[in-house]
């Protein structure tokens, strides 16, 4: 359809606002979906969109980047295997686009695999807000205790989730971090089923 031709520098700033918006929201823990974001943005550049327009537009955004996206490895083995061991499963993310969470799921052949997906935009709350990982618990009916969560950042998964009182699984992709507060820290999510089936209390083992 016809568009706005939007200069380059008009998008450099744009992407600089989005940007500290976005940090803004890590630090705060307080989320607004990718849509609100976007509209957020374009009104302090005195650009007037409909929100609808620019909710299509981000959905058109992100299912164009849907075809790339490919899987941590060894991720859709774990998920299989757990599921398989009448395990329950829940994803805890802070994707700003709830849509592309299902999208990637789905594309993957896991989506059936979880009783419930749990995205920042859906959920208000950023991973650095603890409050997120207990509207999960909920969400299970779990105590913190019954619960492992998996997540590769240190900051955003292992802290946080650790707080509420759940163990923890941290997948390091080389950091050179010496102390840190998981239960587990693995390099690959490569035989990953076995090391929580085995260990208990977790996953009802």
């Amino acid at each position: 359809g016809s568009g706005v031709v939007v200069p380059d520098d008009t998008r450099a700033e744009a992407a600089r606002l989005y940007r500290v918006l976005r940090e803004d929201i890590m630090l705060h823990g307080l989320e607004h979906d990718a849509a609100i974001c976007a509209q957020h943005t374009l009104g302090l550049l005195g650009i007037p969109i409909s929100p609808h327009v620019v909710a299509r537009g981000i959905d058109d955004v992100m299912r164009g980047t849907l075809p790339g996206s490919l899987p941590v490895a060894g991720a859709i083995d774990t998920v299989r295997a757990l599921h398989s061991a009448g395990i329950p499963l829940a994803v805890v993310s802070s994707a700003a686009h709830h849509p592309f969470l299902e999208w990637s799921l789905a594309k993957f052949g896991i989506l059936d695999a979880f009783e419930f997906i749990g995205s920042s935009a859906t959920i208000g709350y950023y991973k650095s807000n603890c409050r997120i990982y207990e509207r999960v618990l909920e969400r299970l009916g779990s105590a913190p205790d019954e619960v492992v969560h998996v997540g590769d950042s240190h900051r955003y998964d292992v802290e946080p989730a650790r707080k509420v009182g759940m163990q923890t699984v941290w997948l390091d992709h080389g950091s050179n971090m010496g102390d840190h507060a998981a239960d587990l820290r693995v390099t690959t999510l490569e035989g990953l089923a076995p090391l929580l089936l085995d260990r208990s209390p977790w996953c009802g083992a």
